[in-house]
């Protein structure tokens, strides 16, 4: 109480004293005082904007919005994919494990899923889709993507029997079932190194790179030699396959546990189908004689007839019961007469000139 005394006495005293001091002119500070520099304004600076140089704007990355540039994309989509389901699924199985019925050391969901399917849970399209837009879209535009599109399909073909026989570790040919998965996954990765060579060319196109459907490519003038040479781009690497191709998808592969690949033989045969029709097509403006267009004719004839011949073998591989089917395949002579048919002008249009 006492302290509180005090101090109101104080504050009356120093009020009072307060109001006695004599109203005075504040002086102004020394500029050479410490004080006085450290609280003084800033001298006002003109600045000459038009001196000043403009920084850049930074433009966005633009995204070519052509044929190339999206048919790259879905490359290397669907190349990733099969690069990974070969490297983390099929390299490292355990076919020993299996032969012993025990897969439990992969997870054939999340297998499927990025060797196949995509997930739509995870909003991923698989390879499977990409392949199959890919070649109902795009076959017979590019030669390496052709490749690419073969290629990758056949990947998808041999996976697919991999994969359900690893579901079959419960049949009672045990043996037969782990066999037969190696010798799928042995192909897998095969095919696997023509995947990514033709999806490594691929990334390298200059993003304005035309298919050849596109009609400044038609509208080029050729020659007969460039034309032959041409050709023999874009069909030897199918046409010398031809009966290999019929033997691995369809003779070959109905045996025991094994199934037709009638997805990667109707690929095969429908790349050329397309090729056929728009070369038959360039075959009526090119700059060349009677004679030269009679052999160029005879080609696609020759072409036309070996398809036919692997086409008429589709019955067998896909209605006929596998019991009925017999050992031998009575189409596959004509299959492979056919296609030397059509070698014969490969070879000697690759022939170095004299």
């Amino acid at each position: 109480m006492k302290s509180l005394r005090q101090l109101t006495r104080n504050l009356v005293v120093c009020l009072t004293f307060l109001a006695l001091l004599p109203a005075c002119e504040r002086k102004p500070m020394d500029k050479n005082d410490p004080m006085a520099q450290a609280f003084a304004k800033p001298e006002h600076v003109d600045l000459d904007i038009g001196k000043i140089e403009a920084v850049p704007e930074e433009k966005p990355v633009e995204v070519a919005h052509t044929w190339a540039a999206a048919i790259k994309e879905q490359v290397r989509l669907a190349e990733a994919d099969l690069q990974t389901c070969r490297n983390d699924y099929l390299v490292p199985f355990q076919f020993e494990k299996m032969r012993r019925r025990n897969v439990e050391f992969v997870n054939i969901t999340e297998m499927d899923e990025v060797c196949m399917d995509g997930s739509p849970e995870k909003k991923k399209r698989g390879p499977l889709k990409i392949l199959r837009n890919l070649a109902q879209e795009h076959i017979g535009k590019n030669a390496q993507l052709d490749r690419f599109i073969a290629s990758g399909m056949e990947q998808l073909e041999f996976f697919r029997v991999f994969s359900f026989m690893t579901k079959k570790v419960g049949a009672p040919e045990i043996q037969l079932v782990t066999d037969l998965a190696k010798t799928s996954a042995d192909r897998v990765r095969t095919v696997g190194m023509d995947v990514d060579k033709s999806a490594g060319i691929i990334a390298q196109w200059p993003d304005g790179t035309l298919p050849d459907d596109d009609p400044a490519v038609v509208a080029k003038a050729l020659d007969a030699a460039a034309f032959k040479a041409q050709l023999v781009d874009h069909y030897a690497w199918l046409v010398d396959d031809f009966l290999n191709a019929y033997d691995r998808f369809a003779n070959k592969s109905w045996e025991g546990y094994d199934m037709p690949k009638m997805t990667a033989l109707r690929t095969w045969v429908a790349i050329p189908r397309k090729r056929l029709q728009q070369d038959r097509a360039r075959l009526a403006a090119l700059t060349a004689d009677a004679k030269q267009k009679a052999e160029i004719d005879g080609f696609f004839n020759a072409v036309d007839a070996s398809l036919k011949a692997i086409e008429a073998g589709y019955d067998r591989y896909e209605k006929t019961p596998k019991d009925e089917r017999g050992q031998k395949d009575p189409n596959r002579k004509n299959v492979e007469s056919t296609q030397k048919a059509a070698q014969k002008f490969l070879v000697t249009w690759r022939a170095p000139a004299k």
